[in-house]
């Protein structure tokens, strides 16, 4: 097979992470199309997950004669179900007079699994699918595991000394990295859909929990904070007035009197006599609900460590920088009490960055990876 058609699909595959985190409950999806290995146009999933991809980049075709016998690169299986002008990607392919579609991945969505791929076959049209699937799934663990887990993809950020800590033992923990490592940390923010964060982080750090980085300001994640016995007031950069985005906040508590000026504070009452494995799975449930594909979490040891040891975490993201704080620093993960190693969760290296003398570790959980494989 031509080495044209992985340069083709890469390309799908760069369109499709530009849009993550911005695609609401929709997945991130990229498309490309070629005729005689020129490139006609490309696309990807608008803001809120509209157009799709594949419907824009038919559309940027301004002669679409040239679409015909072309062929598409689509990280994702094109939709089976209409569109507001009643047409769907497969049929919008197919009118196009494109001959030829390759497919990184099948799409678990009901509404289209196998259909779009068979309506095309059908149509005489030619179908690759699972076509580098492997290097498109970065893009799907959220929407696979939303569709097929009833949880979004949660992964838990850590900024951390060489040895782990991520405080100092009264509590100081600014800069514990530097700040090539924290602009990617925002970077991060943007290509996830919410970012989770604790009361006593809260009231300890007064994080804003946004994405600061030029241009990428609009993409800050929606807010989910966990405030057990409304700890947090008002006067928290969390709540920051000029927020135009809603704020999810899961208590204990009757919520009734609680934060009433603010219009984007949504309060989800939970029932205080949950263990806390039921806890986590009622508010990861809730989100996935809500259209949620991918959960970041940036709190403090005592979530850290609850998530850990409930195998809650599907992905570590570990920014470690080159600093030595000692024993007598606080830990990012307190005691698991595991007594054998073989009850030991294991977290494979996915990537690795350096950041001038900081390093970015991303480790996804060996035995909870959602693969291509499982919506066939």
């Amino acid at each position: 097979m031509s080495l044209n058609h992985t340069k083709w699909m890469n390309f799908a595959i760069l369109q499709g992470l530009r849009s993550k985190g911005n695609t609401g409950k929709n997945p991130p999806v990229g498309c490309v199309i070629v005729k005689n290995d020129i490139l006609l146009s490309y696309g990807r999933t608008g803001i809120s997950g509209r157009p799709h991809a594949e419907e824009e980049a038919i559309n940027n075709v301004v002669d679409k004669k040239n679409l015909t016998e072309s062929s598409m690169y689509v990280t994702l299986e094109p939709c089976a179900h209409k569109n507001k002008n009643g047409l769907s990607c497969a049929e919008q392919i197919y009118r196009s007079g494109i001959k030829e579609v390759f497919i990184s991945c099948i799409d678990p969505d009901a509404r289209t699994n196998k259909k779009g791929i068979h309506f095309l076959r059908k149509k005489e049209i030619k179908v690759h699918e699972n076509f580098m699937n492997n290097e498109a799934l970065k893009l799907y663990n959220g929407f696979f595991s939303r569709i097929l887990l009833n949880k979004p993809y949660v992964s838990l950020k850590i900024a951390c000394s060489l040895d782990g800590k991520i405080a100092l033992k009264n509590n100081k923990s600014k800069w514990i990295t530097n700040e090539l490592s924290r602009s990617y940390a925002h970077f991060l923010r943007s290509q996830n859909d919410a970012i989770m964060t604790s009361s006593s982080t809260i009231l300890n750090d007064n994080p804003r929990m946004n994405c600061r980085l030029n241009g990428l300001e609009k993409r800050s994640p929606t807010k989910i904070i966990l405030d057990r016995h409304l700890k947090v007031s008002s006067n928290y950069n969390i709540y920051d007035p000029s927020n135009k985005k809603d704020i999810f906040v899961y208590s204990f508590m009757d919520m009734k009197q609680h934060l009433t000026n603010n219009k984007f504070v949504k309060k989800i009452k939970v029932d205080k006599k949950l263990n806390d494995e039921d806890f986590f799975n009622f508010i990861f449930n809730d989100l996935a609900k809500k259209g949620i594909n991918n959960l970041l979490i940036e709190a403090g040891s005592t979530i850290n460590t609850l998530l850990l040891s409930l195998n809650l975490v599907d992905e570590l993201v570990i920014f470690r920088s080159g600093n030595i704080i000692g024993n007598d620093g606080l830990p990012f993960v307190n005691n698991l009490n595991f007594k054998e190693i073989s009850d030991l969760s294991n977290y494979k290296i996915s990537s690795i960055k350096t950041f001038e003398d900081n390093i970015l570790e991303i480790r996804n959980l060996t035995n909870k990876d959602v693969t291509c494989s499982q919506v066939l």
